[in-house]
């Protein structure tokens, strides 16, 4: 397997000098593959998207699966005009946070938008390569 890590880091908005770590590298070659993993806790249950290594309820280590749902519903949303200094040349743009049929919910950018958003609205899951280093996933609608 590729070491992603050295190679890609997921952009959500903001670059990330951070330590990465096996968890979170799994989590990278999955998206570059085009894969969404969520992390679930094998105490509990709790899923998390994005995952997170460790559960928030019991502190838990939390295992990656696969997230095959592609289709959302929009249920919140902000228009951001003033944004940091890394993405200040994309305002205004838009944030939502879709709500999968499961009941997951991702945010992430809607980057189509012709009109308006509207909460309700139809989303599609999309990944998108910035540069070498950068990946990310985004809302079509």
């Amino acid at each position: 397997m590729v070491n992603m890590a050295e190679e890609k880091e997921l952009y959500l908005g903001y670059a990330t000098d951070k330590a990465v770590t096996p968890f979170m590298q799994d989590f990278l070659e999955a998206l570059d593959e085009e894969r969404l993993m969520k992390s679930v806790c094998p105490e509990c249950g709790a899923e998390y998207l994005p995952p997170r290594e460790h559960c928030q309820k019991d502190l838990s280590i939390c295992e990656l699966e696969e997230f095959t749902e592609r289709e959302a519903k929009l249920r919140s949303y902000v228009i951001v005009d003033f944004a940091p200094a890394s993405l200040a040349s994309k305002a205004p743009y838009v944030v939502g946070i879709g709500e999968f049929p499961s009941g997951c919910r991702l945010t992430a950018h809607i980057t189509n938008l012709m009109s308006q958003p509207e909460v309700g609205m139809d989303l599609k899951l999309a990944f998108e390569t910035i540069d070498k280093h950068k990946i990310t996933y985004k809302w079509l609608v």
